[in-house]
């Protein structure tokens, strides 16, 4: 052994035995190993794991979805009822929720799903709080937007929300549909869909002999089943999107 090894050997058995004492090595040990287990038991509560989520939502989508329902009811105010005001009905309430699509599909845009898995919530976990929020703030909207057009607006409520809901919940079940495919790069074809139905929606309420022999029995049936098929996709979709996303996309692994 050379000479400053021996020297480097010593210095640390004399550290060792006059500065360093093992009652309070085994003392510090315990306490990191005390506080570990408070925070091991302390779990944050569903609230809490929402709040944190709803922090990493841009704020700018939901300010764009407000402002398309102000949008629409200026437009509806205008136009009164007729043709003209159930195609902007329907148009608008498609982008309404095309608006949710940058946000939803953020973490497959950037690469995230990965980093995600990783933390302590699952990633079905994390989707789905994501999902209430968005719910829970549009459903907000929409009603407020329902009781101002009722009070406000020279149009019968069943048309205001057959001819805005109808639409919104085709074009939510095709999102939803879409956004946990093993395929990336989706929200264009979403968005390309959801276009498509508001060209079929205009098409549809302005042909009156079309449009008028629709009776209100299938259109409240056609809105019940929308509302059924759109809860099938949610639940679908969270129970697939760990398995969706671990798959490859364009030969490249997600």
């Amino acid at each position: 052994m050379k000479q400053y090894e021996k020297k480097i050997e010593s210095y640390q058995t004399l550290i060792q035995k006059g500065y360093v004492r093992e009652s309070a090595v085994q003392n510090v040990m315990e306490q990191c190993a005390g506080i570990m287990s408070r925070q091991d038991d302390r779990r944050a509560s569903y609230f809490e794991f929402l709040y944190e989520q709803f922090k990493f939502i841009r704020k700018r989508w939901w300010a764009l979805q407000g402002g398309s329902l102000l949008l629409l009811w200026m437009l509806l105010a205008n136009y009164g009822e007729g043709a003209n005001a159930e195609r902007v009905l329907g148009a608008l309430s498609v982008i309404f929720a095309v608006l949710i699509i940058p946000e939803i599909w953020k973490n497959r845009r950037f690469s995230a799903v990965e980093i995600e898995k990783t933390s302590y919530y699952s990633l079905r976990q994390i989707c789905s709080a994501r999902i209430l929020m968005f719910a829970a703030v549009d459903l907000t909207m929409i009603t407020i937007f329902f009781a101002v057009s009722f009070s406000t607006l020279q149009i019968s409520a069943y048309r205001i929300v057959i001819d805005f809901l109808v639409p919104f919940n085709i074009s939510c079940c095709i999102c939803f549909r879409l956004l946990y495919s093993k395929w990336q790069e989706l929200e264009y074809i979403a968005v390309f869909l959801s276009t498509a139905c508001i060209f079929a929606w205009s098409m549809i309420v302005s042909t009156d002999f079309i449009y008028e022999r629709i009776s209100m029995t299938v259109w409240i049936g056609l809105l019940l089943l929308s509302f059924i098929y759109l809860i099938y996709c949610i639940w679908k979709s969270q129970c697939n999107c760990e398995i969706n996303w671990e798959g490859k996309a364009n030969g490249t692994a997600i």
